[in-house]
């Protein structure tokens, strides 16, 4: 017999027992048997359903299911009552907030956790995956250092490692992934990063079995469809590579990085329009991210729009002079006037600089000018 069996059992035998609903409420709700929960909730007595744990337990089980909005409810109505708020209510009610969008209520909800709850480690992730959406990766990182052991110190180690990635520094990712995937070769983030770096190396079949086995377990990672549709970019095969990358802007629809790569997409497909759009997404997101207005000027070197270019290079140079995507569209232009020479240098600096990240060959822009030029 099942131990969730065998609790059903004991709860139908004493129904009026508090502690016996919730243990059998924790076993289905661990089993995701959320239907079987919502039920059981559904028979119990008044009385009980009024006790914190069980309000408690009715809303995770809201929250699993999907509705946030009762959840947020019923854990804002726990908390109110509560003078000091155990971690579980404080993680959960943040968390449905935050799925919510509503972010800045969620780190409000965070910081009433009490200091020495145990469940640290669950409240610290959820808090470091807050601002890393919102971009604040050192306040990420500051919110990870206390979480030196534990349980779940290989998730801790994976965020890590994903933060240190998305700042740029490899040496520190690395370190993390690694240490992440020793411990569970199957942690979430630490996979990307692995994917990633492969794919920034160009190690195209390592990249693709690191994403394959991320979405084996994780099949909404839209950071993981990302990567899996600039592994096919890079071989070549456009039109899937189209499809992944439009999953994953739907996955993850605030991320900048999908939306240019669905742009790089739509330009290989001569889909100069498409891929406006695209830049017009990213735009959206933040106006002043470097790289965006270097995809635009790119689009105007490619509409043979010489002026819109120039303009959008200076702007995209002032918010980020190392940026690439300014420096492909002025290798466009400087190929207009004839100056084949002086266009590869352009692109051979960024190689240059940059070996291995991401950098694409002077050739491949060139082939990228001819094939999406506007015929006639």
């Amino acid at each position: 017999m099942s131990r969730a069996a065998l609790l059903a059992g004991f709860a139908d035998r004493d129904p009026g027992n508090p502690i016996l609903l919730c243990d059998l409420l924790d076993e289905l709700l661990g089993a995701a048997r959320f239907e079987e929960a919502l039920a059981r909730l559904d028979k119990a007595p008044a009385s009980l359903r009024e006790m914190p744990g069980v309000r408690f337990r009715e809303a995770r089980c809201a929250l699993l299911r999907g509705d946030t909005k009762t959840a947020i409810a019923l854990l804002q109505a726990l908390l109110g009552q509560m003078e000091i708020v155990p971690a579980g209510v404080v993680h959960d009610l943040a968390y449905a907030q935050f799925l919510e969008g509503q972010a800045e209520e969620a780190l409000q909800t965070l910081a009433r956790a009490y200091e020495d709850d145990g469940d640290q480690a669950s409240l610290a992730l959820l808090k470091a995956r807050i601002l890393h959406r919102q971009k604040q990766i050192e306040a990420a990182l500051e919110a990870l250092a206390p979480i030196q052991s534990g349980t779940r110190l290989s998730e801790v180690q994976g965020l890590r490692a994903l933060l240190w990635l998305d700042v740029g520094d490899t040496t520190r990712a690395t370190e993390q992934a690694e240490l992440a995937l020793q411990a569970d070769p199957d942690q979430h983030e630490a996979g990307i990063v692995h994917g990633t770096l492969a794919l920034w190396s160009q190690r195209v079949q390592e990249s693709t079995a690191a994403f394959e086995r991320v979405l084996s377990k994780h099949p909404e990672s839209g950071r993981a469809w990302l990567g899996l549709g600039q592994n096919l970019m890079l071989s070549g095969e456009v039109a899937g590579a189209r499809a992944l990358l439009e999953r994953a802007s739907t996955t993850m629809p605030d991320h900048i990085g999908t939306w240019h790569a669905l742009a790089w997409c739509q330009l290989l497909e001569g889909d100069l329009a498409g891929a406006k759009r695209s830049f017009d997404k990213a735009f959206a997101l933040d106006r002043t991210f470097g790289e965006t207005h270097g995809g635009y000027a790119l689009v105007h070197a490619l509409r043979f729009e010489r002026m819109e270019a120039e303009e959008s290079i200076k702007r995209a140079t002032r918010l980020d002079p190392q940026g690439r995507t300014a420096r492909y569209a002025q290798s466009v232009l400087l190929m207009d006037e004839g100056r084949v020479d002086e266009a590869r240098h352009v692109i051979d600096d960024i190689l240059a600089r940059s070996p291995g990240v991401g950098a694409l060959p002077a050739d491949f822009i060139f082939r990228l000018r001819e094939r999406v030029r506007p015929k006639g």
